[in-house]
């Protein structure tokens, strides 16, 4: 089932060139789809687009069969939670606890229903024994734990990450990937993640690439990070598991195609 639909969307900021133009993609209810593409390449106005922060200039977008427009916008954004690139930028209660409470506030959730379901979601993230502590005082990785506990307790249908990895050290980066992994195993939601992670696209169901505003390349990622001249021409860079399988196939060492390290590491213990 399609849960959201992209039809010839384009949108300029101004006069110049469109950040997107004539862009058409589907996204499966359930899945979980990474964008990835160099800065510029607008896939971060895709986001912005999809959760109606920014208007289209022409096309359609479509979520669970309704158009996103202004009658429909409260609507769809009920279903839609987005985590940006900068925690410090979300954070508006003094602990982690009010924090992850304001989005309950606003949707009127009953008192005596709050506290079980900030309770939860910290868990989720693992970040039930920093409930006092003052956010802007977390790691980076806490810090996006935190926004995503609060985007959670609001159940979307659908959760974007917006390059929310992208000012994290490697091990926050760690931290992020395994919260989004274990969302997907767990959940129902929709998952979609602005990456330039080359490992995150690994894991993912579907990955769309773009480049100056175009859908360049789009499918499973077994089928598109293979590609890695493609890639690189895109300003890409291949995954180290296909880096590495390449490189042994030069040097007449035959092994199976694989865009996990996981997988590769099977394939060598095979050959030994």
């Amino acid at each position: 089932m399609k849960h959201i639909e992209v039809k010839d969307v384009s949108f300029r900021y101004d006069e110049n060139s469109p950040a997107v133009e004539n862009v058409s993609f589907s996204i499966e209810k359930g899945s979980y789809t990474t964008i990835i593409g160099h800065n510029g390449s607008g896939k971060s106005t895709i986001a912005k687009l999809l959760i109606g922060l920014l208007e289209k200039e022409k096309g359609e977008i479509l979520i669970d069969g309704l158009p996103l427009n202004l009658e429909n916008l409260m609507t769809i954004r009920s279903k839609m939670g987005i985590v940006f690139q900068n925690p410090d930028n979300q954070f508006i209660g003094a602990t982690v606890r009010d924090d992850i409470a304001f989005g309950l506030e606003n949707h009127c959730v009953p008192t005596e229903k709050m506290d079980a379901i900030i309770e939860e979601y910290a868990q989720k993230v693992n970040m039930q024994n920093f409930m006092e502590h003052e956010p802007t005082k977390l790691s980076g990785g806490q810090k996006q734990r935190v926004a995503i506990a609060g985007v959670l307790a609001m159940a979307p249908e659908i959760l974007i990450f917006d390059e929310s990895t992208s000012m994290l050290d490697p091990q926050g980066r760690d931290e992020i990937n395994r919260v989004i992994r274990q969302l997907h195993a767990e959940t129902e939601m929709t998952l979609i993640s602005i990456s330039h992670d080359m490992e995150e696209v690994t894991k993912s169901d579907y990955v769309i690439v773009m480049d100056q505003g175009h859908v360049m390349m789009a499918g499973k990622p077994e089928e598109v990070l293979l590609e890695q001249d493609k890639l690189v021409q895109l300003k890409l860079d291949a995954p180290f598991s296909v880096k590495l399988q390449n490189e042994l196939q030069h040097l007449g060492i035959h092994v199976e195609k694989s865009t996990n390290l996981e997988g590769m590491v099977e394939e060598l213990c095979q050959l030994l």
